[in-house]
């Protein structure tokens, strides 16, 4: 992706929207040579912006339904393919294919999205075998090339300024045997992809067990450097049996400190904010495009809001005014997330003071039994059936994704 501009705007609407990318074992990222970064699709398009924050020289495999419009081809650039249930024009992946191979010769990076669409679920969607298919037709002259697995994982999706983790899997063996015929090599590859994209992903049986383990998670990551992917995968077969469920001033003092700064730079930013807002309610078909939409809406807005508050400094001569304003929304920019999670605290302290000592040794025991990190290259496996779940009721507020996915309601033994 070599045009500068998609580079920039990417990098503005993460840093915009997320309060922090981060990125798991960065180690394993390929510094040269062709590369095939093959990518878990959780949350839209937006997914895109975030990896090619990470692969600034990648090029990417995208629909052709994104630059149908020019709102599209402002945000969105690749190499387009059409689905089985876009409207593509004929020999368009065909086209689409040659230039894959042409970029992978000349020791480019691709990245490729094998799922085809995206899901918020308990588990990946079935992958299509064309990312495999490339790797073969790469394959069948001797070449080498090296495939990294790619894993995204959002503490709540669809929620501003939340924070996310990609996952950087190790690469997939290429190594075929010889007599394998062409089909039976394709399965193999398909095979190991797949295998290293659960080893980069949480997959579990059901959304009420996903909805548990992000509770879980939540109190294990809060006010620790925990990885919340690990915290995920630490729980992803099974949840502990012996997990059941600072002085509530000092968290109403922070929130006292920082919360007004927030608010100001919320009102300061109004338009852009009910914009942002009104694009998340209005135009999604589902939670896994929210995102995206609260982004083409509300970035757009934002700077031209900006634009609006310099002029009308320029004209009255007022630019101390300005430098305040560009203060203050910076700083409510960097302090939400932390404000959102003194709020979620301060209300739980103040409301159910009785439940504070069981939640601190709830929180403890999350930590302790999901100390042990999960192996990166173990494919996933579901938690089986009859397991038991925590037992006694969760009380108060969590942070953690809701909407889209079914209520869990209290947690009890059956």
């Amino acid at each position: 992706m070599a045009n500068p501009w998609y580079r920039v705007l990417h990098r503005f609407c993460n840093g915009l929207y997320f309060s922090r990318i981060s990125v798991l074992w960065p180690e394993r990222l390929p510094r040269t040579g062709p590369t095939i970064y093959l990518g878990l699709h959780r949350n839209g398009a937006v997914d895109g912006f975030i990896y090619h924050a990470i692969l600034p020289r990648a090029n990417f495999m995208i629909s052709t339904q994104l630059r149908r419009n020019l709102i599209g081809r402002l945000f969105f650039t690749g190499i387009e393919v059409a689905r089985d249930r876009d409207e593509g024009e004929p020999g368009t992946n065909l086209e689409a294919l040659n230039q894959c191979m042409e970029l992978l010769r000349m020791g480019g990076e691709l990245v490729i999205f094998p799922e085809g669409t995206s899901t918020l679920g308990p588990r990946h969607l079935p992958f299509k075998s064309g990312a495999a298919r490339i790797l073969a037709n790469y394959l069948e002259n001797g070449s080498l090339i090296q495939v990294v697995p790619l894993g995204i994982t959002y503490e709540c999706p669809w929620a501003f300024r939340s924070r996310v983790e990609v996952v950087v899997g190790a690469p997939v063996a290429t190594d075929l045997s010889d007599a394998l015929h062409p089909l039976g090599r394709l399965k193999e590859l398909k095979r190991s992809i797949q295998s290293a994209l659960e080893s980069v992903g949480v997959n579990v049986e059901s959304e009420q067990y996903q909805q548990m383990i992000h509770r879980l998670a939540c109190v294990a990551t809060l006010g620790t450097k925990r990885s919340y992917f690990k915290t995920l995968k630490a729980l992803e077969q099974s949840i502990p049996e012996k997990i059941l469920l600072g002085p509530a001033w000092r968290y109403l003092l922070a929130l006292g400190a920082t919360g007004p700064l927030v608010g100001l730079g919320a009102l300061l930013n109004l338009p852009p904010l009910l914009g942002a807002w009104w694009a998340g309610k209005k135009f999604p078909d589902g939670p896994n495009v929210i995102s995206l939409w609260r982004v083409l809406v509300g970035a757009p807005l934002f700077l031209l809001w900006v634009a609006v508050m310099a002029m009308v400094a320029i004209v009255s001569g007022r630019w101390p005014w300005f430098g305040l304003y560009a203060l203050t929304t910076f700083s409510g920019l960097k302090l939400y997330y932390r404000v959102k999670k003194l709020a979620v605290a301060v209300h739980n302290g103040l409301r159910y003071p009785e439940l504070r000592p069981q939640v601190l040794a709830f929180r403890e025991t999350v930590l302790r039994e999901t100390f042990r990190e999960p192996a990166p290259l173990t494919p996933s496996l579901s938690p089986s059936e009859g397991e038991r779940v925590p037992e006694g009721r969760v009380r108060g507020w969590f942070m953690v994704p809701r909407r889209g996915w079914k209520t869990m309601g209290t947690l009890h033994d059956d």
